[in-house]
């Protein structure tokens, strides 16, 4: 019998997660980049573009895309750096300032509604794997992938 890839299984979770977390922020003007939005307001406006793409995994190019799409939908915007004028560094807006928390609300919801009924036990030992899985694949992954997860539409099945 062929045993189904581990990617098929973490992505039908992705899925799953991610459109609920989609139904619980649907009134917000962004539809995507909400986690790199909440690290941006970790940090506080002490983020480049080149330290964000290092924390997230992204290559610079992709940081500087999502960042525009945020400056676009007036969550986020660029300053000089007035210790190194080479530098910009990514604030937050009172747009964002008001949307986080519903953010910050809907992630910890959903991941308490997905750790229900898991011990901590059992959720450190899956957060182990997944790292370990992560560093035993990354000497193997050649070029970089990445999905772009959309809503779908409705199945309409006919009687």
């Amino acid at each position: 019998m062929l045993e189904e890839p581990i990617s098929r299984r973490l992505l039908h979770v992705a899925k799953i997660y991610l459109g609920a977390f989609s139904k619980r922020v649907e009134e917000l003007d962004i539809n995507r980049y909400h986690f790199i939005l909440l690290l941006i307001a970790e940090h506080e406006g002490q983020l480049t573009q080149k330290k964000l793409a290092g924390i997230t995994g992204k290559d610079k190019s992709s940081m500087v895309s999502i960042i525009d799409t945020l400056t676009d939908k007036g969550y986020v915007y660029r300053e000089i750096n007035p210790g190194d004028r080479r530098e910009q560094l990514i604030k937050i807006t009172d747009k964002a300032k008001a949307d986080i928390p519903a953010i910050k609300e809907s992630f910890n919801l959903l991941n308490i509604k997905a750790a229900e009924g898991i011990s901590d036990e059992k959720l450190n030992i899956f957060n182990d794997v997944l790292q370990q899985m992560t560093q035993n694949l990354k000497p193997l992954a050649a070029n970089p992938v990445s999905f772009r997860l959309k809503k779908s539409k409705p199945l309409i099945r006919k009687s």
